[in-house]
């Protein structure tokens, strides 16, 4: 199965099948493109989302605690 999904994605299959899809389907109406939204966006995590020194422990050492 793997395989067939590989050959079919690098070989055009997939997006082929997709567009024919969409095609009857928006011309039965069935599709609302105004749920339709693919973007990306970048968002900055905090330090301490990745394990990182929070604000209330910036410049502090290992095991070291701020008053």
């Amino acid at each position: 199965m793997y395989d067939r999904f590989w050959r079919w994605a690098e070989d055009g299959t997939l997006e082929s099948i997709v567009r024919h899809l969409q095609g009857e389907l928006d011309a039965e109406g069935r599709l609302d493109w105004s749920q339709l939204g693919a973007h990306s966006t970048v968002v900055q995590a905090a330090r301490a989302a990745a394990g990182g020194p929070n604000d209330d422990k910036k410049g502090t050492e290992p095991g070291e605690t701020r008053a």
